[in-house]
């Protein structure tokens, strides 16, 4: 009687990147396969530790939050309900102190600029004078105020606030894809999101140095306050919203 020779069987661990690919497109937390960039590292560790169950579960923890805060998107044009939880990435995108403050300095520079390009097209109206921007372009939009020109604005200010969408080039250099400054939404998306995060992940939270955000109603009113017009000291500050869908 023979017998077979035995042979011994190592399965590899599986990790939640092990079936991770890295695309053509710029990869926020890993510069080579399996190497977190040095700002994720401290993430990537506690995600390896982190069982599946339990992301699962702080997953659903963070959409049921969304859900009964009412933070939710309407898809028009279909038949079934409209009304979506806006979507939400548990892992977070770190951005360091220094590229933020580059992206903050370039999007103050390009604040200022879009404001003295209104100011300019409805006062002297050079930038289209000299065809850098051609008049036809901006007097055929439909948001252009004939009404306004001629005006002076409080402080000259014609932006108060601005919904800046940024996004990564394979090369990593963040760009601007749209400036949405007439009613930029998405506060409260925002606000809620940092709020849940701390919630469902505060070891996070406890073992790094993240930028607050919680101040910025207040920076809001400051802001707006401030465009009053002169001896009014409190004046009423109020912001117009679609109000609640019934």
């Amino acid at each position: 009687m023979s017998t077979a020779p035995t042979r011994g069987l190592h399965m590899q661990p599986t990790t939640p990147f092990s079936s991770y690919q890295l695309g053509a497109s710029y990869d926020e937390m890993f510069s080579a396969p399996s190497v977190p960039r040095h700002h994720y590292a401290a993430l990537h560790r506690h995600l390896l530790d982190l069982p599946d169950e339990q992301m699962r579960r702080r997953k659903s923890v963070a959409d049921q939050s969304f859900l009964h805060q009412g933070i939710t998107f309407t898809v028009y044009g279909r038949d079934e309900g409209t009304e979506r939880i806006f979507p939400h990435d548990l892992v977070p995108r770190i951005i360091t102190s220094p590229e933020w403050s580059r992206v903050e300095r370039g999007l103050e520079q390009r604040i200022r600029a879009l404001n003295e390009f209104l100011k300019d097209i409805y006062h002297e109206g050079r930038i289209l004078n000299d065809n850098v921007v051609p008049r036809e372009m901006v007097h055929s939009c439909r948001h252009f105020r004939r009404e306004m020109r001629g005006i002076d604005v409080p402080k000259g200010i014609y932006i108060t606030v601005v919904g800046t969408d940024l996004i990564r080039l394979p090369s990593g250099e963040f760009v601007v894809l749209e400036d949405n400054l007439r009613v930029p939404s998405g506060v409260s998306y925002m606000l809620t999101s940092r709020q849940v995060m701390k919630r469902v992940f505060p070891e996070w939270f406890r073992q790094t140095s993240v930028k607050p955000i919680e101040h910025y109603p207040q920076a809001l009113l400051a802001t707006l306050r401030s465009l009053a017009p002169e001896g009014r000291p409190d004046p009423t500050i109020v912001l117009l919203s679609p109000g609640r869908l019934q």
